[in-house]
């Protein structure tokens, strides 16, 4: 070893698609003009969203121009292990073009450019294909950074500069790009990169200090998809989303017993509900007459009889009548003392 000589450096880890150094892609979408929800068709109605293009493969994103003017934008969001205050040293981001066919146009063509816009909207729900209207806005005139795509087709943003931006002191800006082309009539082009599911972005944060950054909120579902339909979970294992008791949230064993109705009325009060009334014991008629002699059963409707005729035979006020019927009246009253005699022998 040569005294004096200095050490050796260890080189910086290379900026390439897929590692993520100092944060992470949080999410990732682009929009098409031609997906207009104010745009008119020839029957006068408003056109309805137009289908994903072929040639953009799912999961990746896209930025084009048409005779100069813009056709797809794509924005990345990124949550940064840096909050405000932090001192920026370096941002680099590296994208990789999609190699499914036809998903590249002139995208090396002489004069084709794109650039990183700092994105102003404080929250944007991530699409493929989404309408032209709900893209994030954006604004090129505080910060931009052109990328310079390789021969590789590896494009490289040095976004050091809007970085500085949204990890100033007290900021508040949202840490997300869009990415637009700036390019004059007649050009047009497109260029497709990987997303983030295929590790088609690479990002390197170099920086010190700064506050705790927030944790992102969570990512919304696809403007441009249906998603799911999200099941809330209500915490409770014993009950489902809307507080009924699961069919199978098990049976009451045989030896159980309910509590008394003084019980339910103390546990009442605390939980704010009305305890039921205690349930009255129910005699059924069928149980009743199951314990009557037949023969009795049978002299039910004579006995009936002979009271509607003790009562037909006797006035209204339950007196016998005294003109004329004298001797009628006292024959029923004899039969319905036999009848009362018949009825206690039978018991």
């Amino acid at each position: 070893m040569i005294l004096g000589a200095a050490a050796p450096v260890s080189a910086a880890p290379a900026v390439e698609p897929g590692p993520s150094i100092g944060g992470k892609v949080y999410q990732a979408g682009w929009w098409w003009k031609s997906n207009d929800e104010n745009e008119v068709d020839k029957s006068g109605l408003i056109a309805r969203p137009e289908p994903t293009p072929p040639n953009v493969p799912a999961g990746a994103m896209t930025a084009a121009a048409v005779n100069g003017a813009e056709e797809m934008v794509a924005a990345i969001e990124f949550a940064l292990e840096y909050g405000p205050g932090a001192d920026v040293a370096s941002f680099d981001v590296m994208l990789r073009e999609s190699s499914a066919p036809d998903s590249n146009v002139n995208s090396g063509g002489e004069g084709v450019k794109v650039v990183a816009c700092p994105v102003t909207d404080a929250f944007w729900t991530k699409a493929e294909g989404g309408r032209w209207s709900s893209r994030p806005a954006y604004d090129c005139e505080s910060a931009a950074a052109a990328g310079k795509r390789g021969k590789d087709g590896i494009w490289h943003f040095d976004l050091t500069s809007i970085a500085r931006l949204w990890l100033a002191q007290d900021s508040q800006l949202p840490t997300s790009i869009a990415l637009v082309e700036q390019v004059e009539a007649p050009m047009s082009f497109q260029v497709t990169w990987d997303g983030p599911s295929d590790k088609g972005i690479g990002m390197k944060l170099v920086a010190t200090g700064g506050a705790t950054p927030q944790p992102p909120a969570d990512i919304p579902a696809d403007s441009g998809t249906t998603g799911d339909s999200g099941a809330v979970d209500t915490g409770d294992a014993g009950t489902d989303a809307f507080g009924e008791v699961p069919a199978d949230a098990g049976t009451m064993p045989d030896d159980a017993t309910a509590p008394a109705a003084t019980e339910a009325r103390e546990v009442a009060p605390s939980s704010g509900l009305r305890s039921p009334a205690a349930a009255t014991p129910v005699t059924h008629v069928g149980s009743m007459l199951e314990d009557i002699p037949g023969g009795v059963l049978f002299l039910i409707p004579v006995g009936l009889g002979l009271a509607y005729a003790v009562m037909f035979a006797l006035g209204p006020n339950g007196e016998p009548v005294l003109s004329g019927a004298r001797h009628g009246v006292g024959r029923a009253l004899d039969q319905l003392r036999v009848i009362k005699t018949f009825f206690k022998e039978a018991q």
